[in-house]
């Protein structure tokens, strides 16, 4: 009786793990995300969608910011080009610093220079022409 139970258990189980990750029809879910904890239909957290701003700069472009203004965004990409300290010395790939309380780091790339500044919970990002 016990081989018996401990079968039926084993081929219940087996069924149970033959149906994760296939569809109805028998073909393999490639084209859905996969779960999270979140609830169904939960977006990102409150603050968490980048929005595109305005630079209002001739020398930069894609000003993007997360969890915080547009408005306070340029600021921070304003205080990076007017500070010395955030200006790569000749021949280097990657600079960094501080910009209105902001950490900022910078990577060369063939368009400019790809600024990246954060604090916790908020990030700005734009691109500072040569």
């Amino acid at each position: 009786m016990r081989l018996a139970s401990a079968l039926a258990a084993v081929a219940l189980a087996a069924l149970a793990v033959a149906g994760c990750g296939s569809s109805p029809d028998g073909e393999p879910n490639t084209d859905r995300p996969a779960q999270t904890g979140a609830p169904q239909g939960a977006g990102a957290p409150v603050g968490a969608a980048a929005r595109s701003c305005e630079t209002g700069a001739v020398a930069a472009e894609g000003l993007r910011a997360t969890g915080i203004s547009c408005e306070r965004a340029r600021q921070v990409m304003l205080g990076w080009q007017r500070q010395g300290s955030c200006a790569a010395p000749a021949g280097a790939s990657r600079v960094s610093c501080s910009s209105r309380s902001y950490r900022c780091i910078g990577a060369r790339t063939d368009r400019g220079t790809a600024v990246s500044c954060s604090r916790p919970g908020r990030s700005v990002a734009f691109v500072v022409k040569p």
